[in-house]
Protein backbone atom coordinates (compact mmCIF):
# COMPACT_ATOMS: atom_id res chain seq x y z
CA UNK A 1 0.00 0.00 0.00
CA UNK A 2 2.70 2.50 0.94
CA UNK A 3 4.54 1.66 -2.71
CA UNK A 4 1.24 2.82 -4.01
CA UNK A 5 1.30 5.54 -2.31
CA UNK A 6 4.79 6.29 -3.14
CA UNK A 7 4.09 5.84 -7.12
CA UNK A 8 0.95 8.28 -7.10
CA UNK A 9 2.94 11.08 -5.46
CA UNK A 10 6.23 11.02 -7.88
CA UNK A 11 2.66 10.82 -10.49
CA UNK A 12 1.32 14.07 -9.43
CA UNK A 13 4.86 15.48 -9.52
CA UNK A 14 5.10 14.24 -13.20
CA UNK A 15 1.74 15.50 -14.26
CA UNK A 16 2.26 19.07 -12.13
CA UNK A 17 6.00 18.97 -13.75
CA UNK A 18 8.84 20.77 -11.92
CA UNK A 19 7.07 23.65 -11.09
CA UNK A 20 6.68 22.24 -7.55
CA UNK A 21 10.83 22.77 -7.41
CA UNK A 22 11.78 25.49 -9.20
CA UNK A 23 9.53 28.08 -9.25
CA UNK A 24 8.50 31.75 -7.78
CA UNK A 25 6.11 29.13 -5.39
CA UNK A 26 8.54 26.91 -5.38
CA UNK A 27 10.90 24.91 -3.08
CA UNK A 28 13.82 26.62 -4.83
CA UNK A 29 12.83 30.11 -5.27
CA UNK A 30 13.17 31.44 -8.68
CA UNK A 31 14.50 34.87 -8.28
CA UNK A 32 14.25 35.90 -12.60
CA UNK A 33 11.62 37.87 -12.06
CA UNK A 34 12.28 39.49 -9.17
CA UNK A 35 13.08 43.09 -10.62
CA UNK A 36 9.61 43.13 -11.80
CA UNK A 37 8.17 43.29 -8.00
CA UNK A 38 10.99 46.19 -7.13
CA UNK A 39 9.65 48.48 -5.01
CA UNK A 40 11.16 52.10 -3.84
CA UNK A 41 12.81 51.86 -0.59
CA UNK A 42 11.83 54.38 2.00
CA UNK A 43 14.54 57.31 2.86
CA UNK A 44 17.23 56.38 5.42
CA UNK A 45 16.67 57.83 8.65
CA UNK A 46 19.35 59.53 9.85
CA UNK A 47 19.52 60.07 14.14
CA UNK A 48 18.74 63.23 15.65
CA UNK A 49 22.11 63.80 17.02
CA UNK A 50 23.66 63.51 13.62
CA UNK A 51 23.93 66.10 11.13
CA UNK A 52 22.73 65.88 7.73
CA UNK A 53 23.86 68.89 6.48
CA UNK A 54 26.26 66.89 3.80
CA UNK A 55 23.69 64.12 3.38
CA UNK A 56 22.55 64.28 -0.39
CA UNK A 57 20.59 61.78 -3.10
CA UNK A 58 23.99 61.51 -5.74
CA UNK A 59 22.25 58.46 -7.03
CA UNK A 60 19.32 59.13 -7.84
CA UNK A 61 16.95 56.40 -9.91
CA UNK A 62 15.34 58.17 -13.08
CA UNK A 63 11.88 58.08 -13.55
CA UNK A 64 10.83 55.35 -16.20
CA UNK A 65 9.02 57.51 -19.06
CA UNK A 66 5.37 55.94 -19.78
CA UNK A 67 6.28 54.08 -22.91
CA UNK A 68 8.72 52.06 -20.99
CA UNK A 69 5.71 50.14 -19.69
CA UNK A 70 4.98 48.93 -23.21
CA UNK A 71 7.99 47.28 -23.18
CA UNK A 72 8.24 43.32 -22.95
CA UNK A 73 9.06 41.94 -20.14
CA UNK A 74 9.25 38.81 -17.67
CA UNK A 75 7.64 35.88 -19.86
CA UNK A 76 7.23 38.43 -22.88
CA UNK A 77 11.11 39.11 -23.48
CA UNK A 78 12.68 37.43 -26.06
CA UNK A 79 15.03 34.83 -24.68
CA UNK A 80 16.75 33.28 -27.52
CA UNK A 81 19.99 33.89 -29.03
CA UNK A 82 21.00 36.84 -31.41
CA UNK A 83 20.34 35.51 -34.75
CA UNK A 84 22.60 37.16 -37.81
CA UNK A 85 22.48 36.82 -41.86
CA UNK A 86 24.64 34.11 -43.27
CA UNK A 87 26.27 35.74 -45.84
CA UNK A 88 28.03 32.34 -47.31
CA UNK A 89 27.44 32.09 -50.36
CA UNK A 90 29.60 32.81 -53.54
CA UNK A 91 28.88 36.56 -54.26
CA UNK A 92 26.99 37.82 -51.45
CA UNK A 93 27.04 40.69 -49.05
CA UNK A 94 24.92 41.31 -46.13
CA UNK A 95 22.80 44.63 -46.95
CA UNK A 96 23.22 46.63 -44.23
CA UNK A 97 20.91 49.59 -45.08
CA UNK A 98 17.22 47.30 -45.12
CA UNK A 99 15.06 47.43 -42.05
CA UNK A 100 14.40 43.83 -42.56
CA UNK A 101 17.29 41.23 -42.89
CA UNK A 102 18.48 40.98 -46.56
CA UNK A 103 21.62 40.48 -48.59
CA UNK A 104 23.03 41.50 -52.44
CA UNK A 105 23.93 38.38 -54.17
CA UNK A 106 26.09 38.43 -57.84
CA UNK A 107 23.36 36.42 -59.35
CA UNK A 108 20.17 37.56 -62.06
CA UNK A 109 17.09 38.35 -60.55
CA UNK A 110 15.34 35.91 -62.80
CA UNK A 111 17.39 33.10 -61.77
CA UNK A 112 17.00 33.93 -58.31
CA UNK A 113 13.65 34.36 -58.56
CA UNK A 114 13.33 30.48 -59.95
CA UNK A 115 15.65 29.10 -57.54
CA UNK A 116 13.30 30.97 -54.97
CA UNK A 117 10.43 28.96 -56.14
CA UNK A 118 12.50 25.89 -56.22
CA UNK A 119 13.25 25.87 -52.80
CA UNK A 120 9.62 26.78 -51.79
CA UNK A 121 8.34 23.69 -54.10
CA UNK A 122 11.58 21.88 -51.71
CA UNK A 123 9.66 23.13 -48.79
CA UNK A 124 6.68 21.69 -49.55
CA UNK A 125 5.56 25.40 -49.19
CA UNK A 126 2.84 27.44 -51.42
CA UNK A 127 2.99 30.88 -52.13
CA UNK A 128 2.16 33.76 -54.60
CA UNK A 129 3.19 36.64 -55.82
CA UNK A 130 1.51 40.34 -55.35
CA UNK A 131 2.37 43.76 -55.81
CA UNK A 132 6.53 43.15 -56.93
CA UNK A 133 7.25 40.05 -53.63
CA UNK A 134 6.88 36.64 -53.17
CA UNK A 135 4.56 35.89 -50.36
CA UNK A 136 4.83 32.06 -48.83
CA UNK A 137 2.20 30.14 -47.18
CA UNK A 138 2.17 29.72 -43.56
CA UNK A 139 5.41 28.24 -42.53
CA UNK A 140 5.08 25.74 -39.47
CA UNK A 141 7.17 25.08 -36.59
CA UNK A 142 6.38 22.08 -34.20
CA UNK A 143 7.72 22.37 -30.65
CA UNK A 144 5.32 19.42 -29.25
CA UNK A 145 7.09 17.35 -27.36
CA UNK A 146 5.89 15.13 -24.18
CA UNK A 147 9.11 16.11 -21.98
CA UNK A 148 7.83 19.83 -22.96
CA UNK A 149 4.29 19.68 -21.89
CA UNK A 150 5.58 17.78 -18.08
CA UNK A 151 8.51 19.65 -17.47
CA UNK A 152 7.40 23.33 -19.09
CA UNK A 153 9.05 24.87 -21.65
CA UNK A 154 9.31 28.50 -22.91
CA UNK A 155 8.55 27.65 -25.80
CA UNK A 156 5.43 27.31 -27.83
CA UNK A 157 3.59 24.19 -28.85
CA UNK A 158 3.41 25.41 -32.70
CA UNK A 159 4.49 28.42 -33.92
CA UNK A 160 3.83 29.83 -37.55
CA UNK A 161 4.59 32.70 -39.87
CA UNK A 162 4.13 33.91 -43.45
CA UNK A 163 7.28 35.73 -44.99
CA UNK A 164 7.71 37.95 -47.98
CA UNK A 165 10.36 37.48 -50.59
CA UNK A 166 11.69 40.85 -52.67
CA UNK A 167 14.46 40.18 -55.21
CA UNK A 168 15.14 43.53 -57.31
CA UNK A 169 17.83 44.99 -58.95
CA UNK A 170 20.79 45.50 -56.33
CA UNK A 171 23.37 48.57 -56.02
CA UNK A 172 26.50 46.94 -57.79
CA UNK A 173 26.10 46.22 -61.95
CA UNK A 174 24.86 42.37 -62.29
CA UNK A 175 24.01 42.38 -58.53
CA UNK A 176 20.57 41.36 -56.91
CA UNK A 177 18.97 42.58 -53.78
CA UNK A 178 17.16 39.75 -51.67
CA UNK A 179 15.11 40.99 -48.14
CA UNK A 180 12.70 39.09 -46.19
CA UNK A 181 10.23 40.53 -44.26
CA UNK A 182 7.75 38.31 -41.51
CA UNK A 183 4.20 39.32 -42.80
CA UNK A 184 2.01 37.30 -39.49
CA UNK A 185 3.35 35.54 -36.57
CA UNK A 186 0.94 33.42 -34.30
CA UNK A 187 1.86 31.12 -31.95
CA UNK A 188 -0.15 28.08 -30.44
CA UNK A 189 0.99 27.84 -26.39
CA UNK A 190 0.51 23.98 -25.00
CA UNK A 191 -2.62 24.78 -22.09
CA UNK A 192 -4.56 26.55 -25.49
CA UNK A 193 -6.11 25.08 -29.12
CA UNK A 194 -6.35 28.17 -30.66
CA UNK A 195 -3.73 30.12 -32.53
CA UNK A 196 -2.55 33.47 -30.88
CA UNK A 197 -1.43 36.61 -33.28
CA UNK A 198 1.90 38.19 -31.87
CA UNK A 199 4.33 41.10 -33.00
CA UNK A 200 6.51 40.06 -35.90
CA UNK A 201 9.87 38.71 -34.88
CA UNK A 202 13.05 39.98 -37.22
CA UNK A 203 14.80 37.14 -35.75
CA UNK A 204 11.88 34.83 -37.72
CA UNK A 205 12.61 36.59 -41.00
CA UNK A 206 16.81 36.39 -40.60
CA UNK A 207 16.12 32.20 -40.30
CA UNK A 208 13.96 32.14 -43.53
CA UNK A 209 16.39 33.80 -45.25
CA UNK A 210 18.88 31.54 -43.55
CA UNK A 211 17.04 28.71 -44.50
CA UNK A 212 17.24 29.71 -48.03
CA UNK A 213 20.69 30.53 -48.43
CA UNK A 214 21.78 27.34 -46.97
CA UNK A 215 19.52 25.84 -49.59
CA UNK A 216 20.83 27.48 -52.46
CA UNK A 217 24.67 26.76 -50.66
CA UNK A 218 23.79 23.26 -50.74
CA UNK A 219 22.90 23.36 -54.64
CA UNK A 220 25.86 25.20 -55.12
CA UNK A 221 28.10 22.29 -53.18
CA UNK A 222 26.19 19.74 -55.70
CA UNK A 223 26.78 21.38 -58.88
CA UNK A 224 30.63 22.09 -57.68
CA UNK A 225 31.03 18.09 -56.60
CA UNK A 226 29.50 16.93 -60.58
CA UNK A 227 32.24 19.72 -62.17
CA UNK A 228 34.62 18.64 -59.88
CA UNK A 229 33.80 14.94 -61.09
CA UNK A 230 33.51 15.89 -64.94
CA UNK A 231 36.96 17.84 -64.40
CA UNK A 232 38.30 14.54 -63.23
CA UNK A 233 36.68 12.46 -65.91
CA UNK A 234 38.59 12.51 -69.48
CA UNK A 235 36.98 13.10 -72.72
CA UNK A 236 37.33 12.63 -76.21
CA UNK A 237 38.96 15.26 -78.74
CA UNK A 238 39.20 14.81 -82.97
CA UNK A 239 40.56 17.08 -85.39
CA UNK A 240 38.20 19.64 -87.04
CA UNK A 241 37.53 22.88 -87.54
CA UNK A 242 36.07 25.89 -85.70
CA UNK A 243 33.10 28.18 -86.64
CA UNK A 244 35.74 30.52 -88.51
CA UNK A 245 36.61 27.54 -90.95
CA UNK A 246 40.17 26.97 -88.70
CA UNK A 247 41.46 23.86 -87.69
CA UNK A 248 41.21 23.28 -84.63
CA UNK A 249 40.26 20.09 -82.13
CA UNK A 250 36.73 19.09 -80.90
CA UNK A 251 36.12 18.60 -77.44
CA UNK A 252 33.64 15.70 -76.57
CA UNK A 253 32.55 17.92 -73.45
CA UNK A 254 30.48 21.24 -72.55
CA UNK A 255 32.59 24.71 -72.67
CA UNK A 256 32.91 25.54 -69.01
CA UNK A 257 34.52 22.05 -68.53
CA UNK A 258 36.96 22.41 -71.14
CA UNK A 259 37.78 25.74 -70.12
CA UNK A 260 38.39 24.79 -66.73
CA UNK A 261 40.19 21.75 -67.61
CA UNK A 262 42.91 23.43 -70.51
CA UNK A 263 45.41 25.28 -68.77
CA UNK A 264 46.28 22.07 -66.42
CA UNK A 265 46.27 19.73 -69.49
CA UNK A 266 48.30 22.05 -71.51
CA UNK A 267 51.05 22.85 -68.51
CA UNK A 268 53.13 19.48 -68.45
CA UNK A 269 53.90 20.27 -72.30
CA UNK A 270 55.97 23.30 -71.72
CA UNK A 271 53.12 25.81 -71.63
CA UNK A 272 52.84 29.00 -68.89
CA UNK A 273 49.48 30.52 -68.62
CA UNK A 274 50.36 34.15 -68.50
CA UNK A 275 46.53 35.78 -69.35
CA UNK A 276 43.37 34.56 -69.78
CA UNK A 277 39.84 36.56 -71.16
CA UNK A 278 36.82 34.79 -70.55
CA UNK A 279 34.54 36.80 -72.15
CA UNK A 280 36.30 35.88 -75.55
CA UNK A 281 37.37 32.38 -74.21
CA UNK A 282 41.02 33.25 -75.00
CA UNK A 283 43.72 31.89 -72.57
CA UNK A 284 47.76 33.60 -73.84
CA UNK A 285 50.54 31.31 -72.78
CA UNK A 286 54.26 31.22 -72.99
CA UNK A 287 55.58 28.05 -74.86
CA UNK A 288 58.91 26.47 -73.89
CA UNK A 289 59.31 22.58 -75.25
CA UNK A 290 60.31 20.03 -73.03
CA UNK A 291 63.40 18.29 -73.57
CA UNK A 292 62.78 14.76 -75.05
CA UNK A 293 62.11 11.92 -72.65
CA UNK A 294 61.77 8.35 -73.56
CA UNK A 295 61.38 6.56 -70.61
CA UNK A 296 58.76 9.75 -69.42
CA UNK A 297 56.79 9.64 -72.80
CA UNK A 298 56.94 5.73 -72.86
CA UNK A 299 54.81 5.65 -69.28
CA UNK A 300 52.58 8.39 -69.82
CA UNK A 301 54.35 11.62 -68.66
CA UNK A 302 53.58 14.87 -70.75
CA UNK A 303 56.41 16.22 -68.98
CA UNK A 304 58.52 14.19 -71.38
CA UNK A 305 56.60 14.53 -74.35
CA UNK A 306 58.19 17.18 -76.17
CA UNK A 307 55.94 18.61 -78.85
CA UNK A 308 57.48 20.14 -82.58
CA UNK A 309 56.52 23.99 -81.58
CA UNK A 310 59.01 27.27 -81.45
CA UNK A 311 58.83 28.96 -78.26
CA UNK A 312 57.14 31.65 -77.52
CA UNK A 313 53.41 33.52 -77.23
CA UNK A 314 50.63 31.47 -77.89
CA UNK A 315 47.02 31.78 -77.52
CA UNK A 316 44.46 29.33 -77.07
CA UNK A 317 40.48 29.96 -78.23
CA UNK A 318 38.01 27.95 -76.85
CA UNK A 319 34.95 28.44 -78.82
CA UNK A 320 31.40 27.25 -78.79
CA UNK A 321 30.48 29.37 -75.48
CA UNK A 322 27.21 30.50 -76.90
CA UNK A 323 26.38 27.26 -78.37
CA UNK A 324 27.70 24.89 -81.10
CA UNK A 325 30.61 22.44 -80.98
CA UNK A 326 33.08 23.11 -78.20
CA UNK A 327 36.82 23.69 -80.30
CA UNK A 328 40.44 24.33 -79.52
CA UNK A 329 42.23 26.46 -81.52
CA UNK A 330 45.90 27.28 -81.47
CA UNK A 331 46.95 30.95 -82.58
CA UNK A 332 50.97 30.80 -83.14
CA UNK A 333 53.91 33.18 -82.09
CA UNK A 334 53.18 34.76 -85.93
CA UNK A 335 49.57 35.14 -85.18
CA UNK A 336 48.20 32.92 -87.19
CA UNK A 337 46.26 29.60 -86.47
CA UNK A 338 48.10 26.41 -85.90
CA UNK A 339 48.27 24.65 -90.22
CA UNK A 340 46.49 21.02 -90.26
CA UNK A 341 49.81 19.50 -90.60
CA UNK A 342 51.03 20.86 -87.58
CA UNK A 343 47.68 20.28 -85.37
CA UNK A 344 47.60 16.70 -86.80
CA UNK A 345 51.30 16.31 -86.11
CA UNK A 346 50.84 17.14 -82.12
CA UNK A 347 47.20 15.70 -82.06
CA UNK A 348 48.33 12.25 -80.76
CA UNK A 349 49.82 13.67 -77.57
CA UNK A 350 46.58 16.10 -76.81
CA UNK A 351 44.18 13.54 -77.59
CA UNK A 352 45.65 11.39 -74.89
CA UNK A 353 46.26 13.77 -72.22
CA UNK A 354 42.51 14.96 -72.39
CA UNK A 355 40.80 12.01 -72.56
CA UNK A 356 43.07 10.52 -69.54
CA UNK A 357 41.39 10.46 -66.24
CA UNK A 358 42.87 12.54 -63.69
CA UNK A 359 43.72 9.77 -60.38
CA UNK A 360 44.23 12.79 -58.23
CA UNK A 361 42.29 16.18 -57.84
CA UNK A 362 44.64 18.40 -59.64
CA UNK A 363 41.48 21.35 -60.15
CA UNK A 364 40.85 22.22 -56.37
Amino acid sequence: MKFISVITLLASFLMTGCSWLYSEDGLIHDSSKDYLKAEQTKPLQVPDEYKTDHLGNIARVPELPPQSQQLPAGDSLDKSPPLQVLAVSQGMRINRQSVNPGVFWMKPVDELRQQLEAFFEYKELSFIEENGLVKSDWVLIDNEAWWRSVFGTSLPRFERSKFAFSISQGERNGESSVVVSQQAHQIMPYDEDSWKSIPENRKMATAFLNEFVGYMDYLERLENAKRLKQLNQGFNVVLGADSDSRAALLANTDWRTLWLKAPKVLEPFGFTLTDRDQSSGTYFFEFEPNEPGFFASLFGDDEGVALNLPEGAYQLIIGGKEGGSVTMTFIDIEGEPLSDAKLTQIYPHLSEAFGRNTRRNKYQ
